[in-house]
């Protein structure tokens, strides 16, 4: 077990200091300037590992010996800004250590987080064992959505330690954001920015408190609270350096580790009209090598869907070409069902077909809609507002409201002890009527996110608490409060919630610990896998297909879990969405033709 620990913490560390390696790299490539906050490096790290990843997947597998050699480059790096990263860490004064301290622990998991045993791991394995699949959307839509946070996991498939790692790699994003808001409220001297960094720390511990939650929602949710905390510091500050390039940057980030970011777009096009005079000279022109990157990249992205699916952004019907033009691509009209069950589902289309269709697990919906009890998820979505009775019966509404009480808690302090400030002008806003502006945008963003994805892990943290805290923290620049006071406030409302946060990961791990529920301590636990049990083995023209099959304690629509079985893997009754499987250049192709294939959909819509 001591083994297993040092492991566990010298791939912790090994991690973070090959991300921090590549944040350095890309700011020294594509900023004009020396970005000091860690916290950002960390992100910009993130970043560029998901463009390696996915570039050096075009050409070859992920194995853990690349995998390795690509991050050692990375700390390598990292070790010669070893002062720079101690001297900046300094200016956060005494909490790098704690959260450091905790974010450890609070990685310590028996559970693995949710979604990862479905698809996550299954991709990463696909990412390790084959070079890009031409159609690997007909072996599972799981594989194909565009989670970019997948596409990071699978540079972090490690000789020795193998793919055990990878859940705990989402708790250094998170320790990256939280380093990033200490930083900005540490060393800013103005009052909102200030406000709206500690507001966030402590919004964050208390919203975002289990590991096992985080999935690949969180990371895309906190790139979009950065990109309104930048629009926030363009209207408040007057810099040597614009904020366009920054706020462009993070809606990029975004938008490229999960698609329904673009609900953000009304915000950016709102400021971008505030700040219109300046787009030519300093957004394209000062900053031409991040954009020509970012072109790169977007290629790349919409290369790898292309080869994927055959769809610029599946399931997105009007961005997809049908088989008869790219012979790998997934049939149009699957590709419309698809598109239309999750916009059923994000407007909770399953409380709707388990109270009209009076069942009593979501999975039984085929019969009652077959019958015409029930709307299909297209005639449930042309209904416009209807699915609005439906979504009060989901639990989002409680998160809304939780999200947005929490913010107030910050905001009712300071009102409490502070006063209105008379000829005091702590905020210097440059920009009120900008402001102003942006706010509109900000109601245009949450009014598409409402209609486009009404789910708050798809962006609604960021959109409803990002942009409630941007309005609080325009307002509160009315008010005075010594700075003494004010520390006091937010060091103990950043404790409170950092107890809270680590009382929330440690309370179950003590407990599976002390009961021995651990496999493998630190490591979480990943279900073993039976060959003939749990999955079968079908050969196509050579290729072995594990096709997991139902066990006595499953529901028969419910969901194969994959976990680690070999790729390619995929549920038993999806077989008949393969219709020919071959390679040509070194490269596999899977083609879909057989129209049963589109049934198999409508009756097993929660497998796919």
């Amino acid at each position: 077990m001591i083994l297993q620990i040092l492991f566990f913490v010298l791939f912790l560390f090994f991690s973070a200091s090959s991300i921090l390696g590549y944040g350095f790299l890309f700011n020294n490539l594509f900023f004009n300037y020396k970005i000091k906050n860690i916290g950002e490096i960390g992100l910009l790290g993130f970043f560029f590992i998901f463009f390696i990843s996915i570039l050096v997947h075009f050409i070859t597998t992920l194995s853990p010996l690349i995998n390795f050699l690509l991050l050692l480059a990375g700390a390598i790096v990292s070790y010669f800004h070893y002062v720079r990263i101690i001297t900046e860490l300094r200016k956060i004064k005494h909490y790098t250590y704690p959260v450091l301290l905790i974010c450890i622990l609070s990685s310590v998991t028996l559970n693995t987080y949710a979604d990862y045993e479905w698809y996550h791991l299954p991709y990463v394995n696909y990412l390790t064992n084959f070079k890009i699949i031409f159609g690997l959307v007909n072996v599972s839509n799981n594989y194909v959505y565009g989670h970019g946070w997948l596409d990071i996991l699978g540079l972090f498939v490690l000789p020795l330690i193998g793919s055990k790692g990878l859940t705990v790699l989402p708790i250094l994003f998170y320790f990256f954001f939280i380093i990033y808001f200490l930083y900005e409220y540490f060393v800013s001297k103005n009052f909102s920015i200030k406000f709206f960094s500690g507001s966030i720390v402590f919004f964050t511990f208390i919203t975002f408190n289990r590991l096992k939650d985080f999935g690949a929602d969180i990371q895309p949710t906190f790139i979009l609270i950065i990109l309104i905390f930048y629009i926030l510091k363009s209207l408040i500050i007057d810099e040597k350096y614009s904020f366009f390039h920054k706020i462009i940057f993070y809606f990029f980030y975004a938008c490229v580790l999960r698609i329904g970011s673009v609900i953000a777009i009304p915000l950016v096009i709102f400021f971008l009209i505030t700040q219109y005079n300046k787009i030519f000279t300093k957004l394209f022109f000062e900053h031409r090598k991040l954009y020509f990157f970012l072109g790169l990249f977007f290629i790349l992205v919409l290369s790898k869907n292309i080869i994927t699916t055959g769809c610029f952004f599946y399931p997105i019907p009007i961005t997809c070409f049908d088989n008869d033009k790219i012979i790998w691509a997934s049939p149009k009209q699957n590709v419309n069902e698809r598109f239309e069950f999750l916009s059923a589902i994000a407007k909770r289309w399953k409380f709707y077909s388990i109270e009209e269709g009076n069942i009593t697990n979501k999975y039984d919906y085929f019969l009652p809609m077959k019958t015409g009890k029930i709307f299909n998820p297209k005639s449930y979505n042309e209904k416009r507002f209807f699915w609005l009775k439906y979504f009060f019966k989901d639990g989002d509404i409680s998160r809304i409201i939780n999200s947005i009480l929490i913010i107030l808690v910050p905001f009712l302090l300071i009102i409490i002890f502070a006063r209105e400030k008379n000829k005091i002008n702590l905020s210097n806003y440059k920009n009120n009527k900008g402001c102003y502006i942006i706010i509109i945008g900000i109601i245009i963003s949450a009014l598409s996110w409402l209609f486009m994805s009404p789910q708050m892990r798809y962006g609604g943290y960021a959109i409803i608490g990002g942009s409630t805290l941007f309005i609080i923290s325009f307002y509160i620049r009315k008010f005075y409060l010594r700075e003494f006071l004010f520390n006091r406030i937010f060091y103990s409302l950043v404790i409170i919630s950092l107890v809270y946060f680590l009382f929330k990961n440690l309370e179950y791990s003590i407990h599976d610990f002390r009961d021995n529920k651990f496999q493998n301590f630190p490591w979480p636990n990943v279900e073993k896998k039976v060959k003939n049990i749990d999955y079968v083995v079908h050969i196509k023209n050579g290729f072995n297909f594990n096709l997991v099959i139902k066990t006595d304690n499953e529901h028969p629509n419910s969901p194969k879990i994959c976990g680690n079985i070999d790729m390619l893997c995929l549920s038993s009754g999806r077989k008949v969405c393969i219709s020919d499987t071959y390679i040509l250049n070194g490269y596999v192709f899977i083609e879909n033709t057989d129209k049963n294939c589109l049934l198999q959909f409508r009756e097993n819509y929660w497998q796919h």
